[in-house]
């Protein structure tokens, strides 16, 4: 009983200080051409949602919300709810789309073979056109006064 009990503290401690919605994005390219001729990269961007289990049922999993959120008893773990994500922050960017994209899921156990941690990330490339980079700037110099 014992074992268990600090099998689930050391899980608990894991989730509250390993963080949960990561949502991270750069647009320092160091001056190299990421994009085609078409195509600017804007943004790198990278999520992960990491997820604790215990016999396989989720305990406490990062939220689909966004960065630093997270959710008890839940299953957020999904291609959908990281995609999102990813698509979220590369628009807030001002990507028109998002090319290269991976996605990964990775298993491994957290304490004992009862408790285990899922992680899944997914990374892409903000990019945009010549095309929509001067539909924008005409439409923020008509926004303004």
């Amino acid at each position: 009983m014992k074992r268990i009990f600090f099998a689930a503290a050391a899980c608990a401690a894991g989730a509250f200080f390993g963080g949960c919605t990561t949502v991270e994005s750069t647009q320092v390219f160091n001056r190299m051409g990421l994009g085609t001729p078409n195509e600017k990269a804007v943004c790198q961007t990278y999520v992960e949602i990491p997820g604790y289990f215990f016999f396989g049922l989720p305990i406490i999993t990062g939220s689909p919300k966004g960065d630093g959120e997270w959710s008890m008893f839940r299953y957020n773990l999904t291609t959908t709810n990281v995609i999102h994500l990813l698509t979220k922050e590369a628009k807030s960017r001002q990507a028109a789309r998002v090319v290269n994209v991976q996605v990964n899921t990775t298993e491994r156990l957290a304490a004992f073979p009862l408790f285990t941690k899922r992680t899944i990330q997914a990374s892409g490339t903000g990019v945009r056109t010549r095309g929509a980079a001067i539909d924008r700037a005409a439409s923020d110099f008509d926004s303004q006064p």
